[in-house]
């Protein structure tokens, strides 16, 4: 019972990386920009929401039970994914910078 939890997990680790790490265990391409999107999607940018107000308040200031236990829900999900690839915060933040600048350069390229 013991040996197979741990053999699952290895398992998992092991897909994770095949997915996501070249041969160097870098970041695929593909895989900086998926990262980024659940990322944002989990809202794991760090960010507040209106008014500088956590997401699971409500208008009123009330909390909201279920707004908080569906945003653990979805920040659960992406610290897994980071856990299994071994990444840490400044790997996961320095892909929101890439990607900024990368929008940058795009709108600068339209706007010509």
């Amino acid at each position: 019972m013991f040996f197979n939890k741990y053999k699952r997990e290895f398992e998992l680790l092991k897909a994770f990386q095949t997915l996501f790490l070249d041969d160097k265990h870098h970041l695929k391409p593909e895989a900086e920009k998926v990262i980024a999107f659940l990322r944002d999607e989990a809202g794991a940018r760090g960010e507040l929401g209106h008014l500088g107000q956590p997401y699971f308040y409500d208008a009123n200031n009330r909390f909201d039970v279920h707004a908080a236990a569906f945003l653990l829900g979805k920040r659960r999900m992406f610290d897994l994914l980071i856990k299994y690839l071994s990444l840490d915060e400044r790997e996961v933040f320095a892909l929101r910078m890439a990607t900024e600048k990368k929008e940058d350069s795009l709108k600068d390229e339209l706007a010509v």
